[in-house]
């Protein structure tokens, strides 16, 4: 990582150089988990490898597969019919819930993907009219989409920090299973950012940890969750599959998406991310 020394003294930089060494630290560590991952889990060696499974390819006109770390991250398996089938699933959660909620498919929307990941979602939808990006805070993943979805843009974001698009510039964002991997503060942190990127009268799709998982908590996190009290493990890994939160219906609607209308609440309806919470909330 670079450091910069004097110039973080200099008026008026000083902020900015502040968020560009905890972008760069951020990435680093990522990078760093994804190589340990990659030799702990798949004893990959050297560079990331693109293998395509002999059973399973996509259609001549889709994208390839991403290797199988990238697809481990994103889905919590490297498993190739998981990866294209969940995709899928989540894709089709999301054109149905706006479809019932009469947002228009026009050549002129501008769609996020934020938490993109290797595009597990946003490869299904090319062929949608609207204009397509991804944001993620793993900068391998993201080189891999730029490299192979090329009919999307995409950007790196650290874990904690603005977003590089300008106010009210999205008609639809949608995170699949992102805020089930955040604390309160970077879940309430994110929700202010993606609120200040979304057009007035824009929606938010979110997935989340909702009461079909309560059986998977201790007995104090049960007394947390049935008390309308977020409940996060692990916190201090933020971003990672180890950091996982679980959200009562309660606490999203009074906290989470308090500064958002509530549009449709689906339990379990988030079909390419079972068993999540589905939620499709407006800016008003």
């Amino acid at each position: 990582m670079r450091t910069y020394g004097v110039w973080r003294f200099v008026p008026g930089l000083a902020r900015w150089l502040q968020r560009l060494e905890a972008r760069e630290r951020e990435n680093h560590l990522l990078a760093a988990e994804c190589q340990r991952l990659a030799q702990e889990n798949f004893r990959l060696k050297g560079p990331l490898r693109q293998r395509q499974p002999p059973d399973v390819s996509p259609q001549s006109d889709e994208p390839p597969l991403p290797p199988e770390l990238l697809r481990w991250l994103v889905a919590g398996t490297d498993d190739a019919a998981w990866f294209l089938e969940s995709g899928r699933r989540a894709m089709a959660t999301l054109l149905e819930l706006l479809q019932r909620h009469g947002v228009p498919l026009t050549a002129s929307g501008r769609w996020l993907d934020f938490g993109c990941g290797c595009g597990r979602v946003l490869r299904h939808l090319q062929h949608t009219p609207a204009q397509l990006y991804g944001c993620d805070a793993n900068p391998l993943a993201i080189d891999w989409c730029a490299d192979h979805l090329p009919f999307a843009r995409f950007a790196v974001n650290a874990l904690a920090s603005p977003l590089d698009y300008d106010r009210d510039f999205f008609d639809v964002i949608y995170a699949f299973s992102v805020f089930t991997h955040l604390p309160q503060p970077l879940q309430q942190h994110w929700l202010e950012e993606l609120h200040r990127v979304l057009k007035p009268g824009g929606v938010l799709l979110l997935s989340v940890h909702g009461d079909a998982l309560v059986h998977q908590l201790s007995r104090a996190e049960r007394a947390d969750y049935r008390a309308g009290r977020l409940v996060v493990r692990l916190p201090a890994l933020a971003g990672t599959n180890h950091c996982a939160a679980f959200h009562p219906p309660a606490w999203v609607r009074t906290v989470l998406a308090g500064r958002f209308e509530i549009l449709d609440f689906q339990p379990e309806g988030a079909t390419g991310n079972p068993p999540q919470d589905a939620w499709l909330i407006r800016k008003t």
